[in-house]
Protein backbone atom coordinates (compact mmCIF):
# COMPACT_ATOMS: atom_id res chain seq x y z
CA UNK A 1 0.00 0.00 0.00
CA UNK A 2 3.03 2.52 0.91
CA UNK A 3 4.14 1.91 -2.41
CA UNK A 4 1.34 2.36 -4.87
CA UNK A 5 0.67 5.42 -2.71
CA UNK A 6 4.48 6.82 -3.39
CA UNK A 7 3.98 6.27 -7.34
CA UNK A 8 0.69 8.22 -7.05
CA UNK A 9 2.26 11.17 -5.11
CA UNK A 10 5.23 10.60 -7.67
CA UNK A 11 3.11 10.54 -11.03
CA UNK A 12 0.67 13.88 -9.71
CA UNK A 13 3.58 15.46 -9.28
CA UNK A 14 5.26 14.52 -12.36
CA UNK A 15 2.01 15.23 -14.45
CA UNK A 16 1.59 18.89 -12.51
CA UNK A 17 5.44 19.78 -13.28
CA UNK A 18 4.23 18.86 -17.02
CA UNK A 19 1.82 20.64 -17.03
CA UNK A 20 3.30 24.24 -16.02
CA UNK A 21 5.49 25.90 -17.81
CA UNK A 22 9.03 26.89 -16.95
CA UNK A 23 10.21 30.35 -17.00
CA UNK A 24 11.88 30.61 -19.95
CA UNK A 25 9.05 28.69 -21.77
CA UNK A 26 6.89 31.85 -22.73
CA UNK A 27 10.29 34.22 -22.69
CA UNK A 28 10.59 35.88 -26.37
CA UNK A 29 14.44 35.53 -27.99
CA UNK A 30 15.89 38.90 -27.76
CA UNK A 31 17.31 40.40 -31.58
CA UNK A 32 20.72 41.44 -31.29
CA UNK A 33 22.73 43.21 -34.03
CA UNK A 34 27.22 43.11 -34.00
CA UNK A 35 29.54 45.20 -34.62
CA UNK A 36 32.80 44.35 -35.17
CA UNK A 37 35.61 46.80 -35.28
CA UNK A 38 38.37 45.09 -37.99
CA UNK A 39 40.94 47.04 -37.40
CA UNK A 40 43.00 48.99 -35.29
CA UNK A 41 41.64 51.83 -32.80
CA UNK A 42 44.14 54.15 -31.08
CA UNK A 43 44.06 57.41 -29.58
CA UNK A 44 47.50 58.82 -27.73
CA UNK A 45 49.12 55.77 -26.68
CA UNK A 46 46.03 53.79 -26.33
CA UNK A 47 44.83 50.78 -28.68
CA UNK A 48 41.80 48.83 -29.13
CA UNK A 49 42.88 45.20 -30.88
CA UNK A 50 40.87 44.20 -33.67
CA UNK A 51 37.89 42.24 -33.15
CA UNK A 52 36.55 44.74 -30.36
CA UNK A 53 33.00 43.83 -30.70
CA UNK A 54 29.46 45.22 -29.46
CA UNK A 55 26.17 44.26 -29.51
CA UNK A 56 22.77 45.99 -29.10
CA UNK A 57 19.92 43.54 -28.07
CA UNK A 58 16.43 44.52 -28.91
CA UNK A 59 15.76 45.22 -24.98
CA UNK A 60 17.86 48.58 -25.48
CA UNK A 61 20.79 46.64 -23.94
CA UNK A 62 24.63 46.52 -25.16
CA UNK A 63 27.81 44.81 -24.88
CA UNK A 64 31.16 45.39 -25.29
CA UNK A 65 33.86 42.71 -25.60
CA UNK A 66 37.59 43.97 -26.36
CA UNK A 67 40.85 43.86 -25.66
CA UNK A 68 42.35 47.49 -24.95
CA UNK A 69 46.53 48.44 -24.13
CA UNK A 70 48.61 51.38 -23.51
CA UNK A 71 52.37 51.80 -24.30
CA UNK A 72 52.64 54.14 -20.64
CA UNK A 73 51.47 53.64 -17.19
CA UNK A 74 47.86 54.94 -15.53
CA UNK A 75 46.37 55.65 -18.87
CA UNK A 76 42.69 55.34 -19.08
CA UNK A 77 40.61 54.52 -22.64
CA UNK A 78 37.67 57.34 -22.94
CA UNK A 79 35.39 56.22 -25.25
CA UNK A 80 31.63 57.07 -26.67
CA UNK A 81 29.65 54.64 -28.61
CA UNK A 82 27.49 56.33 -31.51
CA UNK A 83 24.54 54.25 -33.13
CA UNK A 84 23.54 55.32 -36.67
CA UNK A 85 20.84 54.79 -38.86
CA UNK A 86 21.35 53.23 -42.76
CA UNK A 87 22.95 57.10 -43.90
CA UNK A 88 25.33 57.48 -41.08
CA UNK A 89 23.57 59.72 -39.29
CA UNK A 90 23.42 59.76 -35.76
CA UNK A 91 21.03 58.09 -33.98
CA UNK A 92 22.29 58.48 -30.42
CA UNK A 93 25.20 57.52 -27.85
CA UNK A 94 25.27 54.56 -25.90
CA UNK A 95 24.91 55.34 -22.35
CA UNK A 96 26.75 53.13 -19.57
CA UNK A 97 24.57 50.89 -18.12
CA UNK A 98 22.44 52.20 -14.94
CA UNK A 99 23.72 55.90 -15.85
CA UNK A 100 23.18 58.85 -18.22
CA UNK A 101 26.62 59.03 -18.81
CA UNK A 102 27.56 58.35 -22.55
CA UNK A 103 31.20 57.74 -21.76
CA UNK A 104 32.91 54.95 -21.07
CA UNK A 105 36.31 54.76 -19.00
CA UNK A 106 38.43 51.85 -18.58
CA UNK A 107 41.69 52.59 -16.57
CA UNK A 108 44.92 50.81 -17.47
CA UNK A 109 47.36 50.32 -14.68
CA UNK A 110 50.40 49.05 -16.49
CA UNK A 111 52.06 48.71 -19.75
CA UNK A 112 49.95 45.31 -20.49
CA UNK A 113 46.44 43.94 -22.54
CA UNK A 114 43.15 44.04 -20.57
CA UNK A 115 40.14 42.39 -21.79
CA UNK A 116 37.46 45.29 -21.29
CA UNK A 117 33.30 44.21 -21.05
CA UNK A 118 31.07 46.62 -20.40
CA UNK A 119 27.34 47.08 -20.41
CA UNK A 120 25.55 49.88 -22.37
CA UNK A 121 22.02 50.88 -22.99
CA UNK A 122 19.85 52.66 -25.32
CA UNK A 123 16.12 53.51 -26.33
CA UNK A 124 15.14 50.37 -27.57
CA UNK A 125 12.59 51.93 -29.86
CA UNK A 126 15.81 52.74 -32.09
CA UNK A 127 16.86 49.27 -32.05
CA UNK A 128 15.37 48.81 -35.96
CA UNK A 129 16.94 51.75 -36.92
CA UNK A 130 20.20 51.13 -35.84
CA UNK A 131 22.88 50.07 -39.15
CA UNK A 132 25.79 51.26 -37.94
CA UNK A 133 28.27 52.44 -35.36
CA UNK A 134 30.77 54.84 -34.77
CA UNK A 135 33.81 55.65 -31.89
CA UNK A 136 35.06 58.51 -30.64
CA UNK A 137 37.94 58.01 -28.44
CA UNK A 138 40.82 59.45 -26.32
CA UNK A 139 43.29 58.57 -23.97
Amino acid sequence: MRIRRIATVAMAALALGLALPTATAGAATLEQKTFIWRGYQSAGYCTIEPGATWTLYSNGTARLDATVSSLDDDDAWLMWAQLKDSRGRLLDDLQVYGSTSTKFVKNLHSRRSYRWTAKGQFDPYLFDLIKGMSLKKHC
